[in-house]
């Protein structure tokens, strides 16, 4: 397989994750709705609004990924054919970057999750225990998507390696091709002196 193929098979995980993402908020509206239309409940009536802002957030940030790497999946084919060498220098210093964020998302995930369960545990308001709720629903979304979304990215980052190691040995060979052919013609332009 070559580079770009590898590039395509990573931004379609992406894009799977984010139609996940855009599914995940699709549920928490259908259970808003279910609430609001069915709910007689204090509490039923308070989680109505916090799972609303979890679907808009899941269905906003899903949608707009989405769009945007569908959008880079058409800009990696034109670089890559450019010069595919550029391009793997580029992915290469594009995924160290993101892969940079992976931990911060597990510790702010964390965080949220500390601060929605002693909220749920320690407040009797009906609203802002639904509130806790819907912050433990961003943080497992955020895990869930990042748990896959990272080990896609390992993944990718060892196939870019590799890539690199290839390229490296095809330049080193090239250059070994290229040294062997000018000393065959130096011993063809010795003996032809001779």
């Amino acid at each position: 397989m070559e580079l770009i193929d590898y590039t395509n098979k990573w931004v379609t995980g992406e894009i799977q994750e984010d139609l996940a993402m855009i599914a995940g908020g699709v549920i928490c509206l259908l259970l808003a709705l279910v609430a609001w239309r069915w709910g007689t409940s204090e509490s039923a009536r308070a989680i109505i609004l916090p799972l609303t802002v979890v679907a808009v957030i899941l269905v906003a940030l899903g949608g707009s990924l989405a769009y945007s790497n569908h959008t880079r999946q058409k800009q990696f084919v034109e670089q890559y054919q450019e010069s595919p060498e550029k391009f793997l220098e580029s992915e290469k210093a594009r995924v160290a970057d993101f892969m940079k964020i992976y931990p911060q998302t597990i510790i702010v995930s964390a965080v949220m999750m500390v601060i929605a369960i002693c909220v749920f545990a320690f407040c009797s308001t009906p609203w802002l225990r639904a509130s806790a709720l819907a912050l433990i629903l961003v943080a497992l979304a955020a895990l869930t998507i990042d748990f896959f979304s990272k080990e896609r990215g390992v993944i990718y980052q060892q196939e870019l390696n590799e890539q690199r190691e290839q390229s490296q040995i095809g330049l080193i060979s090239a250059e070994s091709r290229e040294k062997k052919s000018e000393a065959q013609l130096d011993c063809v332009k010795i003996e032809k002196v001779e």
